[in-house]
């Protein structure tokens, strides 16, 4: 009687152990057969990449291709550096890779007889221009094609709407470094500068304040002052700050670091506000300007049919006119930043 009981419980086990046999053999044929099909799976007819013809490639061939790629394609990044001369800093430029997976993703999934883009991912430079809040900003990085064009207002109000009119006709990116007394004094410009788009900044409260000589208790409420009054004004809220004839100080840029402003001069001054003329400052940009340069500028009976003239020359000479957070930003997947 106990030998049979025993027999049964053993039947009983095999009974079970075969049913759950039986419903998982299906699963695993179905996804043997899967492995299969993507085993098998192949690059759609005449799939270009990088010039390289995939088409009826398998997965695993595909792959590497893409790594072989991956390995020529690549970019190291560019620490931001001080710069010995100016003794500020010239900012980061993030490497550039491959991005494979991605990227045979979507070989995998393109039509026959197209051209795939390969997907591009930034390295990030292991020395950022963050690692230097106390330092300004004279340039960009020259590796970077593009130029930035830094509009000092504190006056020439008669100027602005002309100038306004020629940037965006044109199509590029410019920074305005508002005076906070200004602001205050012209709100309906100010509030219009704010509508346009273009990238507003802190020329500190007032320009009649001596930085070089101001404590970092004066030096912080002045450009706090201006910062709250392009807030209220213009609904914008600065990140980049210039002092005043360019004076600086230690006590400026830690005031400047307290307001999480960012301090900038320039690389090319084109001193229009002494109406030199515009074939003069033509000739001084392009004698000095490269890539990443700062340019300055006021609103001049000169400056508009300046910028006229500059931006068509510029871009020919292949820099492009952009706000200064385009310029100072370190990714170098966007479009027509080089090498080195």
């Amino acid at each position: 009687m106990l030998r049979y009981r025993h027999f049964s419980v053993l039947a009983g086990k095999r009974v079970i152990s075969s049913l759950l046999l039986l419903l998982f053999l299906p699963v695993a044929f179905q996804g043997c057969g899967r492995m299969n099909w993507q085993r098998k799976q192949l690059v759609k007819a005449n799939v270009l990449l990088n010039g390289n013809n995939l088409g009826g490639l398998t997965v695993e061939e595909a792959g590497g291709v893409l790594n072989s790629l991956a390995r020529e394609l690549r970019v190291d990044a560019v620490n931001a550096v001080i710069d010995p001369v100016t003794k500020g800093v010239i900012p980061d430029l993030s490497g550039i890779e491959l991005d494979v997976e991605a990227t045979l993703s979507l070989v995998m999934q393109a039509k026959a007889g197209t051209k795939v883009e390969p997907v591009m991912i930034d390295l990030p430079a292991e020395v950022s221009l963050a690692s230097f809040p106390l330092l300004p900003v004279y340039q960009g990085n020259s590796l970077k094609p593009q130029v930035a064009f830094l509009i000092n207002v504190a006056w020439g109000n008669e100027y602005l709407q002309e100038m306004l009119e020629v940037l965006q006709a044109a199509d590029v990116g410019a920074t305005f470094f508002l005076v906070g007394r200004w602001v205050r004094e012209n709100q309906e410009m100010a509030r219009l500068l704010g509508a346009s788009g273009f990238e507003l900044a802190n020329h500190g409260y007032s320009d009649l304040l001596s930085m070089s000589k101001a404590g970092f208790s004066e030096a912080l409420n002045d450009i706090k002052k201006a910062n709250e009054i392009i807030v209220e004004i213009c609904g914008v809220r600065p990140i980049f700050f210039s002092p005043h004839k360019g004076e600086l100080s230690e006590n400026v840029l830690k005031a400047a670091a307290e307001e999480r402003n960012r301090t900038v001069l320039w690389t090319v001054d084109t001193v229009d506000w002494k109406l030199p003329g515009v074939e003069v400052m033509s000739e001084k940009i392009f004698a000095n300007a490269a890539g990443g340069s700062l340019i300055l500028m006021h609103p001049t009976a000169q400056t508009a049919e300046l910028l006229r003239q500059v931006i068509p020359a510029l871009r020919a000479a292949g820099l492009e006119p952009v706000s200064l957070s385009e310029l100072l930003c370190p990714s170098r997947s966007r479009l027509g930043v080089k090498t080195p």
